[in-house]
């Protein structure tokens, strides 16, 4: 179930990252947990 509508540019936190560093974000619906997390 989703709310509509939908804003793309929502920031709900802002963590500076460099260029080396990736971010993976994995839903609960897809990868059974909700995380973020940042890697080298």
């Amino acid at each position: 179930h989703r709310d509509l509508p939908i804003r793309p540019d929502f920031v709900g936190k802002n963590v500076p990252t460099s260029r080396s560093e990736r971010v993976e974000v994995h839903l609960a619906e897809v990868d059974g947990v909700d995380q973020v997390v940042i890697e080298e």
